[in-house]
């Protein structure tokens, strides 16, 4: 039945190839020809299978990647406040609106830290780079501007201290850190924190 109907459509010769990327198959690629009445014969074949072979990487590559950009946004949308508390002092809103809105991924941070009193810190920061790496790096300086916050620190020495820790990271990073497992080194990272005094 199924020649009839390949026939009917003036289909006389297939090769099947399948498409396997990392020892995964990822489907089945068929060549058919209608119009050229010469049949597909064995010097057809490597053709195909070098044609499905890069096909097969393209279509790895793309599956790995919005893997991975997926992970890396559902990781950065996790680190973000998902509400902001700016105390009696302020009331505060926010929207995350990507710069780079094809990836849509990065170190990119805000935050409002509620202080003692009536006190409140504001902070922006991005880290450099894109991706699970940057992402990542960002949830860390996140969370040290809040801890160094907490402590009641004067602007001018939380952001010293920020600096110090971003050193430090990109020498761990550099000296076979996460680059090593597929991270990105850590170059420099940019924050503003002010202290909001009403």
């Amino acid at each position: 039945e199924r020649a009839a109907r390949l026939r009917e459509f003036g289909l006389h010769s297939l090769i099947s190839v399948p498409m396997r990327a990392r020892d995964t198959v990822l489907g089945l690629t068929t060549f058919m020809r209608s119009q050229n009445p010469v049949p597909f014969d064995e010097d057809d074949v490597a053709p195909a299978r070098e044609l499905v072979a890069r096909a097969a990487v393209c279509v790895d590559n793309a599956r790995r990647y919005t893997r991975e950009h997926t992970a890396a946004l559902v990781l950065q949308r996790s680190l973000l406040p998902h509400t902001l508390r700016g105390g009696t002092a302020l009331d505060v809103a926010s929207s995350y609106l990507p710069a780079d809105a094809k990836d849509g991924v990065g170190g990119d941070w805000f935050d409002v830290i509620p202080l003692s009193g009536a006190r409140v810190g504001l902070v922006i920061g991005d880290v450099v780079g894109h991706g699970i790496g940057a992402a990542a790096t960002m949830g860390r300086l996140r969370t040290a501007v809040q801890t160094l916050a907490d402590m009641d620190l004067p602007p001018d020495e939380l952001l010293a201290r920020l600096d110090d820790l971003v050193l430090r990271l990109s020498e761990e990073e550099r000296a076979g850190g996460p680059a090593e497992r597929g991270g990105t080194t850590v170059v420099g990272a940019t924050c503003l924190y002010a202290v909001y005094d009403p």
